[in-house]
């Protein structure tokens, strides 16, 4: 995973995602709370991607806090060009309303629900 956060979970390919392993996924998830309440949010569904090959980005967990209008303007910034460069954005519950989530259209970047990138077993 990107920002120097390493998933340790093996995995096997996702499906929704079939034929994408070792591109970027930009992790969609809201940035509110503590920062334990987003580990709970991205943890499992971020380790399930870098565990099967992908590279995961996630500014929703790894936001710095803002102080003014310009540190708005930086982690937007950087959001867009995070967007920019994915592959896929996988989309946690309750982000649909996010402006990523339309960012995203905008510059062709697919989205997929979090819930259709469910971790495939082996048999």
């Amino acid at each position: 995973m990107s920002d120097g956060k390493r998933a340790s979970r093996e995995g096997v390919p996702l499906a929704g995602l079939a034929g994408l392993a070792g591109r970027r996924v930009y992790l969609l998830g809201s940035a509110a709370g503590t920062p334990a309440e987003r580990s709970r949010r991205f943890s499992a569904v971020a380790c399930a991607l870098a565990g099967a090959g992908f590279d995961v980005v996630m500014p929703g967990w790894t936001h710095p806090e803002t102080q003014n209008a310009d540190d708005l303007l930086s982690v937007v910034d950087d959001d867009v060009s995070a967007l920019a460069s994915a592959d896929v954005v996988v989309a946690l519950p309750g982000s649909e309303s996010l402006w990523e989530y339309t960012m995203a259209g905008l510059l062709g970047v697919p989205v997929v629900p979090s819930v259709e990138c469910t971790l495939l077993r082996s048999a």
